[in-house]
């Protein structure tokens, strides 16, 4: 048995997962319409990034290995010519890295809420401002980190939204969107606190009929994932600081209950840490293990640059895991405790740090 120092709190966690089994890529269950590839051979990883310049063939090579990549805003941001936006320079890099390899599914990333000034959308909205751009009592555009909020609260803004992810789904190349923001607006409430509360009210409503209806809008074979929230309309989600959201044990738990919870049925889970230290990635890998179903990807990076750890390839990635045996259970004791069991009695338990 493994030993490894106790989780904080009153919150122990252990797992026991599968070795290798006795299987092959023959035997592997069919993916639904749309899902990207998956197997429990080695562990299941994804990319999401973005990098100054395009992609050369060394990234390609990299990004190859990945069953589920999401090109970030600034995708070639510093590439010419200049004047391309970022839906294009984003299209670009999609066809780059699918005529590499067409299995591999590629997210169109597109922020819910923020503005960003790279992208051809907000030159629109620049210029409608008054509808596109939500605005506090005295009639100064919201935002976050210095971009301009989205006001969701118009039908007129989400129809230029879809439109942009319409347009990109055209090109052949997208196989669906990384929505950020995509958790409900009132969970960031205090960021709006100078919005007349029915405005407010009609952004949290245009959000979430935005976010319902958005797979429907493009049909089952599209993949919407949001970034920090569960819809069961979506395909699935982003847990972008899994375990570790500001030193949160009840978080962390909550976490990896949601974890199970969100892969019980066909949805994507995109399990990631950041930063990305022996700690961080020690512990969330063990919750990985415990949690994950079909369909959960991990990823411990410090950013979302190609600089901050998305060409950078684990040992572990490329050792033997094998298919659970079965689900992680809860048993009830004076501490939560959570096991998963595996085919040769291995046993880990979940670290803060190993000792």
């Amino acid at each position: 048995m493994a030993h490894f120092a106790s989780f904080t709190l009153v919150l122990i966690l252990g797992a026991s997962f599968a070795a290798r089994s006795e299987c092959n890529e023959n035997e592997l269950v069919p993916e639904p319409a749309g899902f990207p590839r998956f197997s429990w051979n080695t562990l299941p990883v994804f990319w999401h990034a973005w990098g100054r310049e395009i992609f050369n063939a060394s990234t390609l090579d990299f990004i190859n290995r990945f069953p589920l990549v999401t090109l970030e805003k600034a995708t070639s941001g510093d590439e010419a010519p200049r004047g391309r936006d970022a839906e294009e320079k984003i299209v670009a890099a999609a066809q780059l890295v699918k005529k590499r390899n067409s299995t591999i599914k590629v997210l169109f990333y597109l922020n819910s809420l923020m503005d960003w000034k790279m992208y051809e959308l907000h030159q629109y909205c620049l210029q409608h401002q008054d509808e596109m751009w939500l605005f506090d009592e005295k009639h100064k555009p919201v935002e976050i980190k210095n971009e301009s909020v989205f006001n969701m609260g118009s039908p007129q803004m989400r129809q230029i939204w879809l439109n942009t992810l319409k347009k990109a789904n055209s090109s052949g190349w997208i196989d669906g969107a990384f929505v950020d923001k995509g958790g409900d607006p009132v969970e960031r409430q205090k960021e709006f606190h100078d919005v007349d509360p029915e405005k407010f009210h009609q952004l949290l409503m245009g959000h979430r009929e935005l976010m319902t209806e958005l797979q429907d809008t493009f049909g089952d074979e599209f993949l919407t994932i949001d970034n920090r929230q569960d819809y069961n309309s979506t395909r699935g989600r982003m847990f972008q600081r899994f375990m570790l959201n500001n030193g949160d044990h009840a978080q962390a738990y909550s976490d990896l209950l949601l974890l199970m919870h969100e892969t019980s049925f066909p949805h994507i889970a995109e399990v990631h840490i950041e930063p990305c230290t022996p700690m961080t990635y020690n512990t969330t890998l063990a919750g990985y293990l415990i949690g994950a179903g079909r369909y959960a990807y991990y990823g411990c990076t410090d950013g979302f640059s190609l600089d901050t750890g998305w060409l950078h390839w684990p040992a572990d990635y490329s050792k033997p895991l094998g298919e659970p045996l079965s689900n992680a259970s809860t048993i009830s004791t004076a501490e939560r405790f959570c096991e998963r069991h595996g085919t040769d009695g291995s046993d880990s338990k979940h670290p803060s740090s190993s000792g």
